[in-house]
């Protein structure tokens, strides 16, 4: 926590001198340099720990393993796509749910060991606190799809520059959309053990009813219901989509829509418990 708190006297500097007063720079500059300066400091926090970023990959290529190359002999194709090309974009998907999710708890421990106090007293507006988490969060799985992207032709996927520019677009909105909610359940409930325990109790349905490694067309009615519930859906399908060229559970418009108005819902619900 040495990182934060040595922080907090930049971002206050920056905000109140000359150049970045809002007199001279106006309100927007001061938010996204203040935006800014707390995703530098998320950042580094992240660049000292290696260790995250080895289980990370390791997380991964466990269940690039077990499911697109175990099951692959085993169940062959979908739709006419082998097993193994179909499920990579929900393993990808996986991949920046959970950690978008769970980038939420760093505001936890912010507040806990009253970092989040400490921020909150520079004169920038509440929200670009978790906002700037939000760019550092959405920034790195952003970063670590598009190079599993790189490895999907070996999964059986027919990549163009296209669908690959395509595809990281929409993980990379996927990727913002989840660490709002994380930020989100992180202003919410203000104890770090039980945050942890509620999103490790939402990860699991969240990740396999989603859709990621079968197919949601096969599954009863009352189970689709409960897929069109969970907002990974929607990311899943539209990712798959995007690189499977294919028909998929939604129209690609829906899909959009859907994860637009779930980031407008949480992104209200942030800007109103910003600082808490």
């Amino acid at each position: 926590m040495t990182t934060a708190s040595t922080r907090v006297p930049s971002l206050d500097a920056e905000a109140s001198t000359g150049t970045g007063a809002e007199g001279a720079d106006g309100p927007l500059r001061v938010a996204l340099r203040a935006i800014g300066v707390i995703a530098h400091r998320d950042l580094l926090r992240q660049a000292k720990q290696p260790g995250v970023l080895i289980s990370q990959g390791v997380q991964i290529l466990f269940f690039v393993l077990v499911y697109a190359v175990g099951f692959d002999g085993m169940i062959g194709s979908v739709g006419g796509v082998p097993f193994s090309a179909y499920v990579f974009p929900g393993i990808i998907a996986i991949q920046v749910v959970s950690i978008g999710v769970a980038s939420g708890q760093t505001y936890a421990w912010d507040r806990e060991y009253g970092v989040l106090r400490e921020l909150l007293v520079a004169p920038v507006p509440p929200v670009c606190l978790p906002l700037g988490k939000v760019v550092a969060g959405a920034g790195t799985v952003t970063a670590q799809s598009t190079v599993m992207l790189a490895f999907s032709p070996l999964m059986g996927v027919d990549l163009t520059v296209g669908r690959f520019m395509a595809a990281v677009g929409c993980y990379a909105l996927a990727a913002t959309v989840f660490s709002v909610i994380g930020l989100c359940l992180a202003t919410l409930i203000t104890r770090v053990q039980t945050l942890q325990a509620t999103v490790q109790l939402a990860m699991f349905p969240m990740l396999f009813l989603s859709g990621s490694v079968f197919s949601p067309r096969d599954v009863p009615a009352w189970l689709g219901w409960i897929m069109h519930v969970n907002p990974m859906t929607y990311a899943v399908d539209l990712a798959r989509q995007t690189l499977l060229d294919g028909s998929g559970l939604l129209p690609r418009w829906a899909d959009l829509g859907a994860l637009a108005a779930i980031l407008a819902v949480a992104m209200t619900l942030l800007r109103l418990r910003s600082g808490r």
